[in-house]
């Protein structure tokens, strides 16, 4: 997984530990309830004191893009964990994660998740709208299907958003989809980069 600054981010020790603890309980190779159970353990840290603050992160910002902090995991582990902060008003283009499971878990603000299943039909794919899904505090969705496709806004056009993203793996790349007239999802592949690592 490239990273594209290798500067540290200072973030408070308690709560890495908290969130770090509660991700190391997931098994090696985790099932659609172990994923569930973790997506649940993970749902009070954005009442733990020393919680990130998007604000703060947002600062670290040079453009209007969201930013990946990473905050653990690795292949051995099996899965990886990222703090995400979003611009205010921020979407990105349809993605999938390259077949992995993952959990995404709003820390401030709130996030609109429209979800698709891709399909594949004699070398072309479709995209089908799933539902819709609008995630504030402490709120999380899970995804285990290979097929998971989703775009994602920061609804705040005056605030920034963060939310934690925890992969079954190393999300070095993924796919983005644009849908033409006829439903047809054309995929591009992107390389997927860490901008921090928080310690």
């Amino acid at each position: 997984m490239r990273t594209t600054d290798p500067t540290p981010l200072p973030a408070d020790a308690g709560w890495l530990a908290a969130a770090r603890e509660r991700l190391g309980r997931l098994p090696r190779t985790a099932l659609g309830h172990d994923i569930e159970a973790l997506r649940d353990a993970l749902s009070d840290l954005p009442w733990l004191p020393g919680c990130p603050d998007a604000a703060r992160l947002a600062r670290h910002d040079r453009g209007q893009r969201y930013r990946r902090h990473l905050i653990g995991g690795s292949a051995v582990h099996g899965w990886t964990a990222l703090l995400i902060a979003w611009p205010p008003g921020h979407r990105t283009p349809l993605h999938d994660h390259d077949g992995l499971w993952g959990i995404e878990l709003v820390l401030e603000g709130a996030l609109a998740i429209e979800e698709f299943r891709k399909n594949d039909h004699d070398g072309e794919a479709s995209l089908e709208h799933e539902r819709t899904l609008i995630l504030g505090i402490g709120d999380a969705t899970a995804f285990t299907h290979e097929d998971y496709v989703h775009a994602c806004r920061n609804l705040s056009a005056q605030r920034p958003a963060l939310s934690l993203h925890v992969y079954g793996g190393v999300l070095d790349g993924y796919s983005t989809f644009h849908t033409g007239t006829l439903g047809r999802a054309t995929p591009t592949r992107r390389r997927a980069g860490i901008d921090a690592v928080m310690i």
